[in-house]
């Protein structure tokens, strides 16, 4: 995805005809939890999508050690305002509401991921970019 989001973003979001929504999979019990509670305290701050970007690019580093440690360093690194994210990540802010989406997920049958919802057609896997763009310009109407 962390390649096809910035042609999205350029071609339907930016214009309004698409709206970008993440959804959590908390497939991976606590670093699951963490990562998605970081990704939404970025939010906070107006920077979901560029952390969340940043999670993905790091993801193969929060299989071990203090995850929550690895969150607030990132954060810093990224330029959050790091006293605001991490109480936001200490007081587990955003755990209720990850919880409810996941469940939502599950609730929907979708199991794996990525899995991609354009008003209810599903596309299971890494798509390139043309594969997003025809579903959308057929529910578009183009």
């Amino acid at each position: 995805m962390l390649g096809t989001e910035p042609q999205l973003k350029d071609s339907y979001v930016k214009s309004g005809q698409v709206k970008l929504v993440f959804n959590p999979v908390l497939s991976h019990a606590d670093r699951s939890y963490q990562t998605h509670q970081a990704a939404e305290c970025a939010g906070e701050q107006g920077q979901f999508w560029a952390f969340h970007d940043v999670l993905f690019e790091n993801q193969g580093s929060f299989w071990a050690g203090d995850i929550q440690a690895m969150l607030k360093q990132l954060a810093a690194e990224t330029g959050l305002d790091t006293q605001s994210f991490n109480a936001c990540l200490d007081e587990q802010r955003y755990y209720d509401l990850i919880v409810s989406q996941d469940e939502i997920r599950r609730r929907r049958g979708i199991r794996g991921q990525p899995v991609f919802d354009i008003n209810g057609e599903f596309m299971v896997g890494a798509q390139p970019f043309e594969a997003f763009a025809q579903i959308i310009e057929a529910q578009l109407g183009q």
